[in-house]
């Protein structure tokens, strides 16, 4: 087998510490409000230094935490009013990258968000949240690779992690098949490389999202 190059190595290890650190704050075991030490974050997640600070960058960027030099990292408050601030941008800007990911995606774009499908369809068949939530950033991911928008993806991935953490904080398992379904159909649509269709699927569900951020 040949080697992964030092380059790959290092971007891989850094988008797993990301991805380690990101759902420990989706999931509240990093409790919002939360002083905790870089060392507490590193034994957390299991990846080393530099990894994790670059990590906790990107995630002082997307407004999930913030480091305060000789004091600690602060796991970002969770307030319900920013709960549909989260949302409302996603109304307009999911079903346009929904359609350029139906336009744009290759076959194995197709492959890799058809498996995610499954796999979200499956946890919220089995009432997994936490599951759901993996193949859920996943499909953020894989629909963000097939758009070719480098733009679209920039803006929409913060407000796709705060609206995963509100879902976990106020839902859990209520509307899960919903929003599983939803999911589903805008998947479809991208797999069939129907635009239109994935723009329609999309907007739906970010109309349904959004009026589950307002019920609280």
């Amino acid at each position: 087998m040949t080697p992964q190059p030092v380059a790959e190595r290092q971007t891989s290890q850094l988008h797993n510490a990301y991805l380690a650190i990101e759902n420990k704050i989706v999931t509240l075991e990093f409790r919002p409000g939360a002083m905790l030490t870089e060392k507490a974050i590193i034994d957390a997640v299991g990846f080393g230094r530099t990894p994790v600070r670059e990590a906790l960058q990107r995630l002082t960027l997307e407004g999930l935490t913030e480091v305060h030099p000789r004091l600690g990292v602060k796991i970002a408050d969770i307030r319900p009013e920013d709960y549909p601030r989260a949302i409302e941008p996603r109304l307009t800007l999911e079903p346009l990258l929904a359609r350029s990911a139906a336009r744009y995606a290759g076959p194995w774009d197709r492959e890799t968000i058809a498996k995610v499908m499954h796999d979200m369809l499956d946890c919220a068949r089995r009432n997994d949240v936490v599951g759901f939530l993996q193949p859920d950033k996943a499909l953020d991911e894989a629909v963000a690779a097939a758009a070719a928008n480098p733009f679209l993806p920039r803006i929409l991935e913060p407000l796709q992690t705060h609206s995963r953490r509100f879902w976990y904080r106020y839902h859990r398992t209520a509307g899960l098949k919903e929003s599983a379904e939803g999911h589903a159909k805008v998947c479809e649509a991208i797999i069939a490389s129907d635009g239109e269709a994935a723009f329609a699927a999309a907007r739906e569900l970010m109309e349904y999202l959004f009026a589950e951020s307002l019920a609280l």
